[in-house]
């Protein structure tokens, strides 16, 4: 099957790990890498009725990437893991409930953001917004605090299914981490949270929208094809929906500009929007993608006090800490070397046993070879007189 994250797989297979490991000996032989925008051809395009990706751009934004790299979290609902159009792309955290609820809602949107398709070409199926992405499921009935704090630890973008002014204080801390957070609008007011109203094909906000004053964003939410029950697909109709493709734009964005604050994305998507009803602003992410490039600089964030700190750089070059480190590990390793040589060098005393009985030999020879010296004192004989 084509398509999916395999960092976040739940399921592995001996297969798929053989496979794993034979394409790493390769890149290690010398193969050519295949850039991962030069793959967009993984996957066919958009399904005809999913018209919702269609509308805000999603296909425009794959040249530049998938969403590899980013994973949008789910507090709340249960989610089918075993779909075949999200396997191998979902990750289940049971630490705050068991993943045994209601599956048709979790399961729906994790379609809308993260679904790839199954079958030989992954043309059968349904496609998210952002296929390569990562989806992180956290299921819950009591505790979405607790899970949404935790869901901030390990993703990018958090999508509610529905937003809670008892959630404030927990939504605050996940934006503060650098996380965004996206909702659908209709329910308590929270000013963490990218507030996403569902549209219908004509562009206009789905029956049952009534009060827009906390719209902040709109979406399409109007009879979307998804992943569904009994490992089908299905179709939904709703703000929460228009949330999850919103959220799934969100993370095509991340993935390609990571540097970007949760408050810069807020302002490109909403900058980026074209007018929807009513003077809404409607999803549009080819525009929200330049937004964002022109939100960067070089990869690093519009920021005067980061940018600050970036151009005064370290009080040293880096080059000089290099140098400093090769310099001390090299008379570390001379060190070492000299240890070990007189270290290893006539362990056992050999040498100095011999060099002791050469030194007694050459003093024995030198005794000998003195010549003897006359004696002082004594008589001296006359000479004889002829």
């Amino acid at each position: 099957m084509l398509g999916g994250n395999s960092r976040n797989r739940t399921h592995t297979r001996e297969g798929i790990r053989g496979i794993a490991a034979s394409c790493a000996i390769v890149t290690v032989l010398g193969a050519t890498a295949v850039p991962a925008a030069a793959q967009v051809d993984d996957y066919p395009d958009f399904r005809p009725d999913q018209w919702g990706q269609d509308a805000i751009g999603s296909a425009d934004l794959w040249e530049q990437t998938r969403g590899h790299g980013v994973t949008v979290a789910v507090p709340g609902p249960s989610v089918m893991e075993d779909h075949p159009d999200l396997r191998d792309n979902i990750t289940v955290n049971t630490e705050h409930g068991d993943n045994s609820g209601d599956m048709e809602l979790g399961t729906a949107l994790g379609g809308l953001v993260v679904g790839h398709g199954h079958g030989m070409d992954a043309d059968g199926g349904v496609l998210g917004v952002a296929p390569d992405a990562g989806l992180l499921a956290l299921p819950t009935e009591d505790d979405m605090g607790s899970a949404i704090r935790t869901a901030a630890q390990d993703s990018q973008v958090i999508l509610l299914p529905s937003t809670d002014a008892d959630l404030v204080e927990d939504t605050r801390a996940a934006v503060a981490s650098g996380v965004v957070v996206v909702g659908p609008a209709g329910g308590d007011e929270d000013p963490n949270v990218i507030s996403v109203a569902a549209t219908d094909q004509d562009g206009q906000l789905t029956s049952g929208t009534t009060d827009t004053s906390q719209i902040e964003l709109t979406a399409p939410g109007d009879h979307l094809y998804t992943a569904g029950p009994d490992m089908g697909q299905t179709q939904v109709t709703g703000a929460p929906y228009a949330a999850a493709l919103a959220a799934g734009g969100i993370a095509l964005l991340r993935a390609d500009h990571p540097q970007l604050t949760p408050e810069q994305v807020r302002e490109v998507v909403v900058q980026g929007a074209q007018e929807g009803p009513g003077g809404l602003p409607a999803l549009d992410l080819p525009t929200a993608q330049e937004q964002a490039a022109q939100a960067t600089e070089g990869g690093r964030i519009i920021d005067e006090e980061l940018a600050q700190e970036i151009e005064e750089g370290p009080a040293v070059p880096v080059w000089v800490w290099f140098a400093v480190v090769g310099a001390v590990l090299v008379f570390g390793v001379l060190a070492l070397v000299m240890w070990v040589r007189r270290s290893s060098r006539d362990p056992y005393g050999v040498e100095a046993e011999r060099r002791e009985e050469d030194e007694q030999i050459a003093a024995a020879r030198a005794a000998e070879e003195r010549p003897a010296r006359r004696q002082k004192g004594g008589r001296r004989r006359k000479p004889r007189k002829g």
